[in-house]
């Protein structure tokens, strides 16, 4: 009996042993399932933020290892493109160019006047006013409204207005909207509520972003504008929009992205873009790489200065796109050419 209890106790042990192996083989199975969770949420952290209008439908093709320099020229260039930010503590010194007067942009296809404007010799980019065409017609179409007003955009020499809105003006990518109704002649403040809630949800697809909302009052130092809208261009504008960001916060926001882990993304057009932000060199010129397709040529890209540090760059990786042209130029290069 007692060499019995003796066997059964080392065959009790041997077990516990065993079941102690398999705890501990469990434990750490799980333990190492969870950090790899844990690895991957974090890794998807900072990806490209989507919403149900804007979203990543397919895989977009990687930067390729061939590429060319561009130079910029860091005392003008960085001053110059559509995402140059400016507030109180970045002013406006870049140079304006290929600018418009707004009447001819007040049309739709048909040749029908949709829009008004409160001075038919206003000016600001060409680039401007044809998001501002696009999304009006569009707007019109849905809503059947012919009361938007273009009212302000470049600013006259005599306006002394110094807020940071008019700052942005400057720039010739800003304007804002008010409202006229023919049938009564008055001129409504434009809230951006009701039918015109169309406008702020979606302007991002025409390029512009209501520049200054209720809740990046903070971040901007500007009070709440439902009627001031800035031009960035697509696909800036989308991405700002998906993720919530101002553009200041965008400014930074780039920052985490270079030419080797740029921001890849198909736009909610199916066009398929990569974004990067160079910082511009102590120097005087910056080399800024951009990309060539499988038979060397650049591919299409526009390339602006941040108006703080650097450039972004955005690159149309889309198959047969059309080939690079003048648009990655600044102005102040387009001017001496």
């Amino acid at each position: 009996m007692p060499k019995v209890k003796r066997y059964k106790y080392k065959n009790i042990a041997a077990a516990l042993a065993i079941l102690l192996l398999l705890i501990l083989a469990i434990s750490t199975s799980c333990s190492s399932k969870t950090d790899n969770k844990k690895k991957t949420a974090d890794s998807s952290s900072s990806s490209f933020a989507v919403t149900s209008d804007s979203s990543s439908k397919k895989p977009v093709k990687k930067l390729t290892g061939n590429y060319m320099y561009v130079t910029k020229t860091n005392k003008t260039d960085v001053s110059n493109g559509d995402l140059v930010l400016v507030n109180g503590d970045h002013k406006f010194s870049g140079t304006v160019n290929n600018t418009d007067t707004v009447y001819s942009y007040l049309f739709d296809g048909n040749g029908s006047q949709i829009m008004s404007t409160s001075s038919t010799e206003l000016t600001a980019k060409a680039e401007t006013f044809k998001a501002f065409n696009k999304m009006g017609c569009d707007f019109y179409s849905a809503k059947r409204l012919s009361t938007l007003m273009i009212n302000t955009a470049i600013p006259a020499d005599d306006d002394e207005d110094s807020s940071s809105a008019c700052y942005e003006h400057d720039t010739g990518l800003a304007f804002d909207l008010h409202l006229y109704d023919a049938n009564t002649g008055s001129y409504p403040e434009f809230t951006g509520e009701g039918d015109y809630s169309w406008i702020s949800e979606n302007c991002w697809k025409y390029g512009l972003v209501l520049r200054y909302p209720e809740d990046k009052a903070d971040v901007t130092g500007v009070s709440p504008m439902a009627y001031h809208f800035r031009y960035v261009g697509i696909p800036h504008a989308e991405i700002m929009t998906a993720n919530k960001l101002c553009l200041e916060e965008y400014i930074d926001f780039v920052k985490d992205y270079t030419f080797e882990k740029p921001l890849t993304f198909t736009a909610f057009d199916d066009t398929e873009y990569s974004v990067y932000y160079v910082a511009a060199d102590k120097g005087s010129t910056t080399n800024v790489p951009v990309p060539l397709d499988d038979s060397n040529n650049e591919r299409p890209n526009t390339i602006s200065g941040n108006n703080v540090d650097g450039y972004i760059v955005c690159v149309n990786m889309t198959d047969n796109a059309a080939p690079a042209d003048s648009s990655s130029q600044t102005d102040e290069q387009a001017a001496t050419e």
